[in-house]
């Protein structure tokens, strides 16, 4: 069965992407075009975060731009990068079928910790290139807070 859904996220930094698969044990396969995943459409997903409800072709399931692939687990599917048909940017899409055969439990239900970890490190990026000093705090529930200030030139008042 085939239940490939789109990942609510619109990716726009490949560079934070990647940082992203990093933290979270995927491998960034670069240039890859195809994905791993159950391998044929049976039409038997249709919630709304569906792949082919958010303008991606059924005739497209499989195929990618880049492909993010979980690091020794060679039976788990990958996600799909590909470029966002409703706009700029990608969007990652991938079948959840029996937990992606271990993908999920890498990318988290509705891919929610890939999409934490590539908020953080996309946050982070934006945040020194507008010249900021980034901090960044685990607090004691385990949420992650970023904050930045800018930076102080010697002979400047706070």
């Amino acid at each position: 069965m085939s239940h490939v859904a789109s990942i609510d996220l619109d990716v726009k930094d490949l560079n934070a992407l990647k940082k992203a698969c990093a933290d979270l044990g995927l491998e960034f396969m670069e240039g890859q075009t195809t994905h791993k995943w159950y391998g044929k459409w049976v039409n038997d997903y249709n919630a709304d975060d569906a792949a082919y409800k958010q303008g991606v072709a059924t005739e497209d399931y499989g195929k990618c731009v880049h492909a993010l692939k979980v690091k020794d687990t060679p039976g788990a599917y990958e996600v799909g990068v590909i470029k966002n048909p409703n706009g700029k940017g990608f969007k990652l899409i991938w079948d959840f079928y029996a937990g992606g055969q271990g993908l999920m439990s890498v990318i988290g239900t509705d891919g929610k910790k890939l999409i934490g970890a590539y908020a953080e490190h996309a946050t982070k990026r934006a945040m020194k290139k507008q010249g900021l000093q980034v901090k960044m705090k685990t607090l004691k529930d385990g949420t992650r807070r970023i904050t930045g200030t800018a930076p102080i030139k010697l002979g400047q008042k706070k």
